[in-house]
């Protein structure tokens, strides 16, 4: 028995003697769209189509960009295979980001084919997020998945201007609170120090009354080591 646990001392401290950490920066730019809940399941559109009335039908189309930045922690349990895999074929990243989204829709409210309704909605979001990631490296390629939790600062605007009425309603409110966030994407090793990045984010974001934001962005850029 005590030579069994001198074993597994001697292969752990192994372990830990081959792993190695190291740090990194990162920038991406997002493109996306926004889907907006005003409830646990129905969509904003849906939402004016049943408050005006049968008949109707709501087109919308917008746009969500994002800006983002992140420092990170990258830890190489494996290294002891480097000889196989000089890049090391399982890692471990957690990161801070911060990122900036902006968002802009416009819909229409139609009634056969005529419009009586005209939305504006504008978001601007910041968001601050905690990311854990597992890089499943095979060679060059990086495959990975990742979660996170944040919180989020934002501002939302919205216009609904009735054309036949002649009225226009407007809101703006102060929108923040904790948000959740699925990352799944593959990398590009391009070098020792860069890492090419294209991956997917989705991020929920509760608000009140049951409602949600869902924000999905397809993100390109890049890992730099420091």
């Amino acid at each position: 028995m005590k030579k069994i646990l001198l074993l597994t001392s001697v292969i752990m401290a192994a372990g830990a003697a081959n792993a190695q950490t190291g740090y990194y920066a990162s920038g991406k730019l997002g493109i996306g769209d926004t889907t907006i809940y005003v409830d646990g399941d129905t969509k904003f559109g849906d939402y004016l189509v049943k408050e005006f009335g049968p008949g109707y039908r709501f087109d919308d189309s917008g746009l969500l960009l994002e800006l983002s930045t992140a420092v990170g922690i990258d830890w190489s349990p494996n290294s002891m295979y480097v000889k196989q895999n000089p890049y090391g074929w399982f890692h471990l990243r957690l990161e801070g980001e911060f990122s900036y989204n902006n968002y802009r829709e416009d819909g229409k409210l139609r009634h056969n084919y005529l419009i009586d309704a005209m939305t504006e909605i504008k978001y601007d979001h910041v968001f601050l997020l905690a990311n854990g990631y597992a890089d499943f490296r095979i060679d060059k390629i990086v495959p990975y998945v990742g979660l996170g939790l944040g919180y989020s600062f934002g501002r939302e605007e919205a216009t609904i201007t009735d054309i036949n009425k002649g009225e226009e309603l407007s809101d703006s409110i102060n929108d923040n609170g904790i948000i959740y966030a699925l990352h799944a994407g593959i990398g590009y090793k391009y070098s020792d120090i860069t890492t090419l990045d294209l991956g997917y984010r989705r991020v929920w974001m509760p608000t009140e009354e049951d409602g949600m934001d869902v924000f999905g962005t397809v993100r390109f850029g890049a890992r730099f080591r420091i």
